[in-house]
């Protein structure tokens, strides 16, 4: 056998390999998917005015995933990282509420809201105004007319760059942020540093700490929270 024929047989092993691996990890996710939205229906479609709402923003987006609307907005934007889409499990988005004692009086802005299904889950099941900032026009576009489709009184969307967004009457933030590079939390950090006093921040994987050297923040909680990519630690922070 030639050596090129043994380059032609060990690429495509290779790739076969590589390809087994992308299918076994879009099965394992699919599923895991599958199992949180059994659950989501279980815990929290008993209220009809949610699984309006729900069901109709799941639907709208099952032949146009927000991960691929969210790759090709960066993609022609011209990012580097195009996979940077995430969102919190309903499930999961309970158990941050609760260890942050979020309330019907708060007033909760999303920074990076996605499709906005945890705004409409705050509001509904919080009592909570939310506010939910976000930078890719198709989801505002899409969470606003299920908005008015079903007069959800309570939220708002925002479409726009969370560093430069209005946060006047913020009480409590919340930021998934995983995949945002350490330049822009340190920009978000500043930002917050004019947050008025009590306001609390939620973030996930990281405390905002970590990228100011002002004593500025205080961390109040930290805990571990489950994700379909795994667990991670979320920290409750207040502005000092």
């Amino acid at each position: 056998m030639s050596p090129m024929m043994n380059v032609k047989e060990s690429f495509s092993w290779s790739r076969i390999k590589e390809m087994s691996e992308l299918l076994w990890l879009n099965l394992k996710v699919s599923t895991i998917d599958l199992i949180e939205y059994l659950r989501v229906i279980y815990r929290y479609y008993w209220t009809k005015s949610f699984i309006q709402v729900d069901a109709y923003l799941v639907g709208s987006y099952l032949f146009n995933n927000p991960f691929g609307i969210s790759k090709e907005f960066l993609k022609r934007r011209g990012d580097q990282e195009v996979y940077a889409y995430g969102e919190t499990p309903l499930t999961s988005l309970e158990q941050i509420s609760k260890e942050c004692r979020l309330n019907a009086s708060d007033m909760v802005f999303e920074l990076g809201c996605g499709r906005g299904r945890t705004c409409f889950w705050l509001h509904q099941y919080i009592g909570c105004r939310v506010v939910g900032i976000e930078q890719i026009p198709e989801f505002i576009q899409r969470a606003n007319r299920i908005k008015d489709k079903f007069h959800v009184a309570g939220v708002e969307f925002r479409e726009g760059d969370m560093l430069q967004a209005d946060l006047t009457g913020v009480t409590a933030i919340y930021l998934f942020g995983t995949c945002l590079d350490r330049p822009f939390i340190e920009k978000l950090a500043k930002k917050f540093e004019k947050l008025p006093s009590g306001t609390k921040i939620i973030t996930v994987s990281f405390p905002i700490t970590e990228y100011t050297d002002k004593p500025v923040f205080e961390v109040m909680k930290r805990f571990p929270v489950k994700f379909n990519w795994g667990t991670t630690d979320a920290f409750l922070q207040i502005k000092k």
